[in-house]
């Protein structure tokens, strides 16, 4: 499990002392930043009837925790607690249906606590009918009852959303995977062509970010990643696999971004070489600046209709990307 953001939690124990903890919380940070940690860690502190006080301190901050042994704490355990609803969607999108569930479940009196919780871990996947329908329970909220959204995305939720919550961004520590990518791009031949030509070995490397936590400490979505860049780049170069390409986009959350991530870092190796080595990368790949450059907007493109409309068909976007893809690299004559 990952560890949870000290400074978060000690400000969260502190509300929780005080009595001013908000109704509707919001923690929003990148896949892997530790937010659905220490969203677990609050609903366990709520939902727990003798939570302890001084169990952990940091920089002189009481931080609260579940005491793991009372009758509330063995039923969440179990799965059986009955004044907590976790509102996850099976499908693409959460529903009008959905909200209004966990609407119904906090006009209900608690059946064993003092509170009432409800968790949405993936709350950028709220449809706009689900974000309005949850908008009056936000704006009118039950009597000891506490909302916590979880977004990997903010941008995704409605302004009203994010405007009626308390708001705690994630910023999570740099892994040794990141350090790990940067030695490797700080000790590597920048100036050889050889290293974009030969498996992208700078390519793959360079420009880390938070945005790529995930394929940074998760073995499985790097392999995933390096399996769809084959795909892609074997697709921008020759028009290869489109089919296999477009399943993945649609069906891999992270596809858009990593296109974002692989253009980028193409059009940028342009501007790290010399003029030589420009024309044998171009002759190689056989793709001007200015193609990249277009497909790298297109590309945003893609990713801003995915987010402005939860209910966007991925499977159309991704086709419309791959053919305006293949219009710039192979253009009719």
């Amino acid at each position: 499990m990952l560890k949870i953001s000290h400074d978060k939690q000690s400000q969260l124990s502190r509300q929780y002392q005080q009595g001013t903890l908000a109704h509707a919380i919001l923690i929003q940070g990148v896949e892997g930043s530790g937010n659905d940690t220490l969203a677990h860690w609050l609903i366990e502190l709520l939902i727990c009837q003798q939570p302890l006080s001084a169990n952990t301190t940091v920089e002189k901050n009481i931080i609260s925790e579940a005491c793991g042994h009372c009758k509330a704490c063995l039923l969440r355990k179990s799965g059986s607690y009955p004044d907590h609803l976790l509102l996850n969607s099976e499908n693409k999108t959460l529903g009008v249906d959905d909200i209004r569930r966990g609407n119904a479940f906090l006009e209900k009196t608690a059946h064993l606590g003092k509170v009432k919780t409800i968790l949405i871990p993936k709350a950028q996947l709220m449809t706009v009918a689900a974000a309005n329908a949850l908008l009056k329970t936000l704006e009118e909220p039950s009597a000891n009852s506490y909302i916590v959204l979880i977004t990997d995305d903010i941008d995704s939720l409605l302004p009203t959303i994010i405007s009626r919550c308390a708001v705690y961004a994630i910023r999570p520590m740099v892994g040794e995977a990141l350090l790990a990518q940067l030695n490797i791009l700080s000790h590597g031949d920048t100036n050889s062509s050889s290293n974009f030509t030969e498996n992208n070995k700078v390519t793959d490397n360079a420009f880390v970010n938070l945005s790529q936590l995930p394929e940074l400490t998760d073995e499985a979505i790097s392999k995933t990643f390096h399996t769809f860049k084959e795909s892609f780049l074997d697709y921008l170069l020759d028009g290869k696999n489109e089919g296999g390409l477009l399943t993945q986009l649609v069906d891999n959350k992270h596809s858009l971004r990593w296109l974002e991530k692989i253009i980028c870092n193409l059009v940028r190796q342009y501007y790290l070489v010399s003029k030589s080595d420009i024309a044998a990368m171009t002759e190689y790949k056989r793709i001007p600046i200015e193609a990249l450059n277009q497909i790298y907007q297109t590309i945003i493109n893609s990713n801003k209709l995915i987010k402005s409309y939860t209910q966007a068909n991925r499977q159309f976007v991704g086709e419309q990307l791959l053919m305006t893809i293949n219009q710039i690299v192979r253009p009719l004559t």
